[in-house]
């Protein structure tokens, strides 16, 4: 953000001095240069892209580091894209309370999922998925109120 800052701010300041123009249009690019770079080494969720009309989704464990950026990512086309999956699944744990989670998967045509997005509240995993939905141009399978869960397993 503060890149495109920086370079709109040497536009706007060429007719002061060109020194800080130039000043200002390197350090646009290098705020920009260093964002992707810090997003790329660190950057751990699926990407959408609609002008080529593909999906990149990290592989599992997502913390984990890469040094290239196509290793350890999984790329689509939106055609390969069956649908949208929300999941829900009861979290036990002994040392705080039970708590519904919900994830949201990627279907593929091969029936492949991938996992998406995964948190607890149900009304923010619903809204997600409808705006991929829309982006996509594929439907959603809800099974949040249709299936019950309990450690991932359906009872």
């Amino acid at each position: 953000m503060f890149g495109y800052v920086f370079i709109a701010a040497s536009v706007l300041t060429v007719w002061q001095s060109l020194f800080n123009s130039l000043a200002a249009l390197c350090g646009g690019a290098l705020a920009i240069g260093v964002g992707r770079l810090i997003a790329r080494f660190l950057g751990n969720t699926p990407r959408f892209d609609t002008m080529r009309r593909l999906v990149e989704v990290p592989e599992q464990p997502a913390l984990s580091l890469r040094l290239d950026a196509s290793s350890g990512t999984t790329s689509l086309d939106f055609t390969e894209v069956s649908e949208l999956e929300i999941v829900h699944k009861r979290v036990t744990d002994t040392e705080i309370d039970d708590y519904d989670n919900y994830e949201l998967n990627l279907v593929t045509q091969d029936g492949r999922r991938l996992n998406l997005v995964s948190h607890p509240n149900s009304v923010q995993i619903a809204r997600e998925a409808q705006q991929l939905a829309t982006v996509l141009g594929k439907p959603v399978a809800d099974w949040r109120a249709s299936t019950t869960a309990r450690n991932g397993k359906l009872n």
